[in-house]
């Protein structure tokens, strides 16, 4: 009866976990920009280096696995790159304007006039 209810405990206390687990793994998607909320994992709003590195490596997972070729990635800015005032966090405006350069840069690979 003891190792029962020591193996039951334990398996709620593994599911537990799981679920847990799962709850902070959100899915990227693999199209367009990747929104500030998928790369704030632990919500406090900024993103770290480790979760900008995690969800850059779940969204060329997610690519791959959908069959799509993972075009532009290698050229994609890196996380010094975003953090432009080096307080190695990227803020939500910090994304944003990186975002929009990289919108504008590839308007300009196709022959179109940047917008003033």
């Amino acid at each position: 009866m003891r190792m029962t209810k020591a193996f039951s405990t334990a398996m709620i206390i593994v599911a537990f976990s799981l679920s847990a687990g799962l709850a902070h793994a959100k899915k990227v998607s693999t199209r367009g920009p990747i929104s500030f909320t998928a790369y704030d994992a632990d919500g406090n709003g900024t993103i770290s280096e480790q979760e900008f590195n995690t969800t850059r490596e779940q969204r060329q997972t997610a690519v791959k696995e959908s069959g799509r070729m993972g075009q532009g990635m290698a050229g994609a800015p890196s996380f010094a790159d975003v953090d432009t005032d080096k307080d190695e966090q990227i803020s939500a405006q910090e994304l944003q304007t990186m975002q929009q350069q990289q919108q504008e840069n590839r308007g300009m690979g196709r022959g179109q006039a940047k917008r003033q």
